[in-house]
């Protein structure tokens, strides 16, 4: 039998040096393992943590904002951001203490700024994630790009991002509808789904009522960066393409409201016009005088900017239009003539003897005429705006009645608008006095409501609901602003438009024959002689209005002389043409005056405005040669003639 001792002796060699070797390999393992996971664990959780995918945020284009012809009033504006990415710079400070001080440095430098603005800036970003960057300032300059750009080696944590900063193109104009950007804060974010701390919003009007259709989906593009905070490469198959917001179209004429804001402007006047479709409840125009620039809230300004904005004491930011509170003056009287018809206090043949005052209740209340004007129906009330008249039918009527037709009407309630900030207003009652004021309300009181005065106080767009359903027949429509939203791909490309359709509150059910009595005395008013509107007749237009002046304060003659709060307000109601109106116009100056001489003339200049074509030919097809001289010398109004509002201390004609 054959022994293999000596070859299994060299086989187990070669099996320890095998197992020997691997138990090395093993342990080589295991230690290299615990070296890179325990001793060097630091080293390799910063490299993991900075060498990845960083994400910065697309904005999404703004939709556009234009006016029913489709004028772009606010557009989006090129402009470029200093950013600075703060996980870039706490990695770089671990081995550069130093870091920071060389970029705080070396941006005010750049920004010619103070090294503690740039620190305070640092400061306000702290509620910021850290992994989103800081913008540090806005609308660099190409020379401030160039500079930062040429050091991008030595500040990596610095960058220059494009955006689109929101540009309103014509200033001023339209603000109060258009309204105006600003950072989104804590509670915005609560509101809306989505939204970042740095995300900017609509903050005011039509920008921030309709912020969900112009703000679009902001998308992100993700960049590789190695250890070191630089840019390796973009990773193209993450990156999400960003939404454009929607375009709106809104109801308003540009060329109509830059006549309205130039009249203002031009008379250095405080108050309000409204211009709508009474067959719609379209706001054709709408100015609140004085106004702001909403282009100043689209960039970072100082504090003292917005102490100066708010502290104005004309009120910059108030929309007089829709917030402002006033006492409606004679204007209420075409409330009084409806309510007094179609209750059956009067008729259309009533009358009523004005011999310049009269004793209702026990009180000697006067006409503004103290003369008076005899004997009056109506319409030659509301003609000549005869006080006499309504405080009888004010009597008649009493102040519950007067209130039940005056919110048939929209007065002491919300119109609807798509705005935000309306005020109701107030209309008096018996039991509002009772409640709100623990008082008895006395008979007395409802004679100063019947001429528009007491504690009756309206909005100037309430008063132009108003005129839009005694113009239309009596349809109260739900005023707007926007009139389509354009519906777009991802990339802003117009695909179509989503039109907003006219919304009825409610109908008012006006009698025939007490309609045809109001409007003939609003036509009277402007286009018969002894009317209190005068100045807004235009030939071949039927304009028919109502001219207010509202007293401020108890005063003797004109107040000629009052200093400005003192003096009165202005009023001009109107609708044209009379038997088919297609434009209602109403005017408000605050301390203006009187409404003939101071309202009505802008009320003329947009009737000018909207019917230049109608009137003109009207004008041409006269073909009689004196009428022609007599337009020629300037004794009959044309279409484009420029008025100017007399001085405001000038005794009044009208009331």
């Amino acid at each position: 039998m054959r022994v293999y001792r000596d070859d299994q002796k060299a086989l187990n060699l070669r099996i320890n040096i095998v197992m020997w070797g691997c138990a090395a390999v093993f342990f080589f393992l295991a230690g290299s393992f615990w070296y890179v996971q325990a001793v060097q664990a630091d080293k390799y959780r910063t490299l993991s943590e900075t060498n990845a995918l960083r994400e910065t945020p697309v904005r999404a284009r703004r939709g556009l904002i234009k006016d029913r012809n489709g004028k772009i009033l606010a557009d989006n504006q090129a402009a470029y951001t200093l950013n600075l990415n703060r996980v870039d710079l706490n990695a770089m400070a671990k081995t550069d203490p130093a870091i920071k001080e060389r970029i705080v440095n070396f941006v005010a430098n750049t920004l010619t700024l103070p090294p503690a603005e740039v620190l305070a800036r640092l400061d306000r970003g702290k509620n910021i994630p850290v992994s989103q960057p800081l913008v540090l300032e806005d609308d660099l300059t190409m020379p401030q790009i160039a500079g930062i750009e040429a050091n991008k080696l030595v500040f990596p944590p610095l960058t220059v991002e494009p955006v689109q900063r929101r540009n309103y193109r014509y200033g001023v104009m339209a603000a109060h509808v258009l309204g105006y950007m600003g950072e989104a804060t804590e509670k915005d974010m609560a509101k809306h789904s989505g939204l970042k701390l740095g995300d900017l919003i609509g903050k005011k009007s039509v920008e921030l009522v309709y912020d969900d259709y112009l703000r679009g989906l902001d998308g992100a593009k993700f960049t590789i960066v190695d250890s070191r905070g630089r840019t390796l490469d973009e990773y193209r198959e993450a990156r999400k393409n960003p939404v454009a917001g929607r375009n709106l179209y809104l109801t308003l004429d540009f060329e109509l409201q830059r006549r309205a804001e130039q009249y203002f402007i031009e008379n250095e006047f405080v108050g309000a016009a409204v211009a709508m479709d009474p067959k719609t409840g379209e706001v054709m125009m709408m100015v609140s005088s004085p106004t702001y620039n909403p282009n100043v809230f689209s960039k970072r300004f100082t504090p003292d900017i917005w102490r100066s904005i708010t502290s104005n004491p004309f009120h910059l930011l108030q929309n007089r239009a829709i917030q402002g509170l006033y006492s409606p003056g004679s204007v209420f009287k075409v409330v009084m003539a409806m309510a007094g018809l179609s209750y059956g206090a009067v008729t259309p043949s009533t009358t009523f003897d004005c011999g310049g005052s009269g004793t209702f209740f026990g009180r000697r209340f006067r006409c503004w005429n103290k003369n008076g004007h005899g004997t009056v129906s109506v319409a030659t009330a509301i003609k000549v705006s005869c006080d006499i008249f309504f405080y009888n039918t004010g009597a008649r009527l009493g102040v519950d009645k007067i209130a039940e037709y005056a919110h048939r009407l929209s007065f002491g309630e919300l119109t609807g608008i798509d705005l935000e900030g309306e005020n109701p207003g107030l209309v008096p009652t018996e039991e509002w006095a009772r409640v709100k004021q623990h008082r008895k309300w006395y008979p007395s009181e409802t004679i100063s409501v019947a001429i528009g005065q007491g504690p009756l106080t309206v909005t100037v767009l309430q008063v132009a609901t108003m005129m839009s359903a005694i113009a239309n027949g009596g349809t109260v429509y739900q005023p707007h602003v926007v009139k389509m939203i354009e519906t777009t791909t991802s990339d802003g490309t117009p695909t179509g438009k989503i039109v907003i359709k006219p919304k009825v509150r409610h109908e008012v059910k006006l009698s025939e024959a007490a309609l045809a009595s109001v409007r003939t005395g609003l036509w009277k008013v402007v286009n018969e002689d002894g009317g209190t509107g005068a100045n807004a007749r235009i030939t071949g237009l039927d304009v028919s209005g109502k001219t207010g002046t509202v007293q401020v304060v108890a005063q003797s003659g004109y107040g000629v002389g009052l200093p400005f709060k003192y003096k009165d307000h202005a009023w001009f109601a109107s609708f044209a043409p009379k038997d088919n109106p297609r434009l209602v116009v109403v005017v408000f100056v605050e301390h203006g005056g009187h409404g003939g001489t101071d309202a009505a003339p802008l009320a003329r200049a947009i009737y000018e405005g909207y019917f230049h074509d109608t009137v003109e030919q009207v004008n041409l097809n006269l073909g009689d040669p004196e009428t022609l001289e007599k337009i020629k010398e300037g004794q009959i109004p044309t279409p484009g003639l420029r008025i100017k509002a007399p001085a405001q201390n000038a005794v009044p004609q009208d009331h």
